[in-house]
């Protein structure tokens, strides 16, 4: 009877055990966002050729520099003595160029002995000794298209008509017209020097060189630079030139009166070269 009741016990027991459920079911996983895979930024290379402009190169003109030491563009009209003026064809009248001179000066006690300079490259035409009335000088040729175009047409716009007979006021042997090439050129002439210059026709001269010192020879009462600028014909050729004096011959008076009033070698300011220069940016 005890055992039959133990074994009624147990039973109820085991029936209040809460059940263990064996599960056989597999969850689905959730299903992930899908990794984005980040292309790197694109490389735009532009393939097409660039299209490239030649450049043509600005035409450079001739630098123009200041005859004298110590003065600058802006210092030479304090010291201008003497302007110019210009006679007609045929007269050795006026003033065939412009003079500078100074007595006293900062601690220059004269001018006489400063260095004089090529206001312009070129190649040397002549030398000149002792005479009237330039005294030592020198002669320099620079080729007219050597300069900026503008200041060209400047000058060959003031040229004016050669005359067939100039009418010379001078005692004049025959003169014979320089060959005519249609070139032109700017002729500068630096007179009353101190001693004969040292270089010699055919010589080359670039801007700013040295051609001498300033002086008191030929016809002149006091220490000073005579500079003289002409625009003519191309290739000058003046072994010599000179005149007022017995001594003269004949091919130094002919070159004389060819130079200073035939017509082919047409004086201009020099300072025109100067402001040109000046007013450059």
């Amino acid at each position: 009877m005890k055992n039959a009741l133990l074994l009624v016990l147990v039973m109820m027991l085991s029936a209040c055990q809460p059940a263990v459920l064996t599960s056989t079911f597999t969850p689905t996983s959730i299903p992930k966002e899908p990794t984005k895979v980040l292309s790197p930024t694109p490389v735009i290379t532009n393939t097409s050729t660039p299209a490239f402009v030649a450049q043509q190169p600005t035409p450079k003109s001739l630098t123009i520099c200041s005859p004298l030491e110590d003065e600058t563009f802006e210092t030479l009209p304090l010291i201008l003595v003497n302007p110019l003026d210009i006679p007609g064809f045929g007269q050795d009248t006026g003033h065939h160029g412009v003079d500078f001179a100074y007595f006293q000066r900062g601690e220059r006690e004269s001018i006489q002995g400063i260095e004089i300079y090529a206001i312009l490259s070129g190649k040397i035409v002549t030398t000149l000794a002792e005479g009237i009335p330039y005294g030592y000088a020198i002669l320099i040729e620079t080729p007219l298209k050597k300069l900026h175009e503008e200041i060209q047409n400047e000058f060959l716009d003031a040229y004016l008509p050669v005359p067939e007979d100039p009418n010379y006021r001078l005692a004049c042997p025959p003169v014979t017209p320089p060959p005519m090439t249609g070139e032109y050129s700017i002729y500068h002439l630096y007179a009353h020097m101190e001693s004969l210059p040292t270089l010699n026709p055919g010589d080359r001269v670039t801007c700013g060189d040295k051609l001498g010192t300033v002086g008191n020879s030929g016809y002149s009462s006091n220490p000073h630079l005579h500079l003289e600028t002409r625009l003519g014909p191309s290739g000058a050729i003046f072994t010599s030139m000179a005149h007022y004096e017995n001594t003269c011959t004949v091919e130094e008076m002919a070159n004389y009166c060819l130079w200073r009033m035939s017509g082919f070698y047409q004086l201009f300011d020099p300072f025109l070269l100067f402001d040109y220069q000046q007013n450059q940016p």
